[in-house]
Order: structure tokens, then C-alpha cells, then sequence
């Protein structure tokens, strides 16, 4: 499996697009790592900002996880055996989810030394803070990764499963948007982010649970479909 993992970890740069995929990628991590943490200074430490970086593997993993699944190679490389597509399947999730859950560690990790080398003496999250945003951020790496395998795995080509991730994703945003700017102010009380950092940690804990709980429901939904497509085919 570990073996499987690394070989999984190997391919991502030509599943992000080869060199062109990797420099936009390492582009983005200077914006996000740098120049926007450098622009907000001391407001870069705010839990919300730290929150929305901890979601970033939202963005980031589904791409990947659906090149690995459903691109013209992958396709061609089918094991043979269903306890070896089990393991295949695990590890293409494992290697994106480790993806998305290190680049989002690693824009935090950036953020915050940008910020503090710009004062005299280092300023830090709360330890307790910066448990949640590491689990917040694999919780929501290994949710991508399920949600995009389970489109994937029976999608007609890679490009039809990122089509309709994207169109997921914006959905998402768009009910976002409205509840930032039009839900009712009674609703927003039942949903609203705790500021208080033991209200914060209870939210994320439950969020979190609930995003690993849907994962493992999505995966055994993604290797039913994919057991029912080999006997579709064996027939």
C-alpha cells in the first residue's frame, strides 16, 4: 500500500498539467504563501483567513484525483484483480488527499513566517488553533478526494469529471454567497462560525467528523460502481 502511495505521488506532476500545471502551482503557493500574507500583515492571523486556508485542498485535489481516475493512461492500467483496484483506488485517494492537506500546511506555514518576519518578535496561533486547522485542512483533503473519485470513477473522461467537480464547486459558491449576503439574520445564527477559540474547536471537530464520515460513505459508494462496471463488462 505505502508503495502504492508513492508511486501515486510520483505522478502528480503530470497529473497537474506537467511543467505548466507545476509552475501555475508554485505561482500560486508565492500568492498565497507571500504576496497576500505580506498585504494583510497582522490580519493574516485572523482564524477566519487561517480557516479559509485550511480549505484550501477544496481546490486543489479535485483535479488531480480525477486525472488519476478517469485520464486516457489510467484507464489503459486497470489491475486485474478487485482486491488490487481496491488498493489502487485507495492509494490514488491517499496520495491526493496528502496532496491537498501538505499544500494547504505548507501556504499556512509560508503565511505565517511572511507575517513574522515583519515584527521584532515572532507572533504565533494558539497551539489548540493550530490543531484544528491541520485537522480542518485533512478533513476537507480527504472529502475532495472522495467526492471527485466517486464522479471520476465512472466518468467518460477526465475532462467530463473536472466539468462536473467545477460545476460542484461553484454551486458551493454560490450558496456561500448567498449566505454572506442573504440569508436571514435568524438563519445565520444556527450556522455561524464561533469566534471564541473552545466554540471554534467544537465547530471544526463536528465539521470534520461529518467530512470523514461522507468520505467513507463516497468511497464505498465509488468502489460499488466501480465492482458493477467489471461485471457489466465480464458479462
Amino acid at each position: 500500500m505505502r508503495r502504492a502511495i508513492v508511486q501515486e505521488l510520483g505522478q502528480l506532476p503530470r497529473r497537474m498539467g506537467g511543467m505548466t500545471g507545476v509552475l501555475i502551482y508554485a505561482f500560486a503557493m508565492l500568492a498565497l504563501g507571500i504576496l497576500l500574507p505580506w498585504y494583510l500583515s497582522f490580519d493574516f492571523l485572523d482564524a477566519m483567513v487561517l480557516l479559509a486556508y485550511a480549505c484550501l485542498p477544496a481546490l486543489l485535489v479535485a483535479p488531480v484525483v480525477a486525472e488519476s481516475f478517469a485520464g486516457d493512461r489510467e484507464r489503459a492500467q486497470v489491475p486485474a484483480t478487485l482486491e488490487e483496484r481496491r488498493q489502487l483506488m485507495s492509494a490514488k485517494v491517499a496520495a491526493g488527499a496528502l496532496y491537498g492537506w501538505s499544500s494547504a500546511l505548507l501556504a499556512m506555514i509560508m503565511g505565517l513566517t511572511t507575517v513574522n518576519l515583519s515584527f521584532t518578535r515572532w507572533i504565533l496561533p494558539p497551539a489548540l488553533l493550530a490543531i484544528d486547522l491541520a485537522l480542518m485542512s485533512m478533513a476537507v483533503s480527504v472529502s475532495a478526494a472522495s467526492i471527485s473519485v466517486s464522479i471520476s470513477v465512472k466518468a467518460r473522461s477526465a475532462k467530463h469529471a473536472k466539468r462536473t467537480l467545477r460545476q460542484g464547486f461553484l454551486l458551493l459558491l454560490v450558496l456561500v454567497v448567498y449566505y454572506s449576503r442573504f440569508m436571514p439574520v435568524e438563519w445565520k445564527r444556527y450556522v455561524t462560525v464561533p469566534g471564541a477559540l473552545s466554540g471554534l474547536t467544537e465547530f471544526i471537530f463536528v465539521i470534520s467528523v461529518a467530512l470523514l464520515g461522507l468520505s467513507g460513505g463516497l468511497l464505498n459508494l465509488a468502489l460499488t460502481r466501480a465492482e458493477d462496471t467489471e461485471i457489466r463488462l465480464n458479462l
